[in-house]
């Protein structure tokens, strides 16, 4: 059923009604700073260089919070004048996408709108990716070797390197209970460093491969450790097998 008259006037009047308000509070904050040039403008601070670099942070938040409702409201004012311009063609109250009639209770909480609520856009997030992607590639774990018959080192094996050096996380930034101390908080981090057996850590030789010596370090003396621990359950086992 086709909006009234008075209807398509009641429309009217709150959709010039909230763009003059718009236009108002716009006015009084400069469009939230969107035409000061500098940060130092906008903050009220003597200089464009803080005393403290967190401050630099906060500054850097409150605009783009700033840039994110004027954009907000630039387009609210697009789709009021689009559904003005709609009431002026008489197709104010009519989906765009199906032609069928927008409910009342609709076009009073949303009167801009110009979509019925099945065909109103942007239902679905979007599967867009960072632009940044495309300079800086993939992040390392799709170029991991993982399972695959590789021993080089890759992508994986640099991050943890650097990694166990310190990271912007903390253990609470987890829930896993082996996350809870600053040298677990990388994927991996039990993953030796340089080399793939274990005894690599310890056994070493010269340039061709002979004269070889064990150096004894934490490696080798854990090394030994697993081995006689080993042992004694090959003994456990054949004494249940006899």
């Amino acid at each position: 059923m086709s909006l009234s008259t008075q209807e398509m006037d009641h429309f009217k009047q709150i959709l010039i009604a909230r763009k003059n308000e718009i236009k108002e509070m716009r006015e009084r904050n400069d469009s939230f700073g969107s035409d000061v040039e500098f940060p130092k403008e906008s903050t009220g601070e003597l200089s464009n260089y803080d005393n403290h670099p967190g401050d630099l942070g906060t500054e850097l938040f409150e605009k783009e919070k700033d840039i994110a409702l004027n954009d907000l409201h630039e387009k609210e004012l697009e789709d009021i004048d689009a559904a003005l311009n709609s009431i002026e063609r008489g197709k104010y109250g009519v989906c765009k996408t199906c032609g069928e009639d927008i409910l009342k209770e609709r076009l009073e909480a949303i009167p801009s709108t110009l979509y019925c609520k099945e065909h109103s856009p942007g239902q679905h997030s979007s599967d867009d990716r960072p632009v940044e992607e495309a300079v800086s590639g993939p992040d390392y774990s799709r170029r991991s070797n993982d399972g695959k018959d590789a021993t080089f080192f890759d992508s994986e094996d640099a991050w943890q390197s650097v990694a166990k050096y310190g990271t912007s996380e903390t253990p609470s930034d987890f829930t896993d209970p082996e996350k809870q101390d600053y040298n677990e908080m990388y994927e991996d981090s039990d993953d030796d460093d340089g080399y793939v057996e274990n005894y690599e850590g310890f056994v070493t030789t010269d340039i061709t491969g002979k004269e070889r010596n064990v150096i004894q370090n934490r490696k080798h003396e854990e090394y030994e450790e697993e081995l006689d621990r080993e042992e004694e359950r090959q003994l456990d086992r054949d004494k249940y097998d006899k």
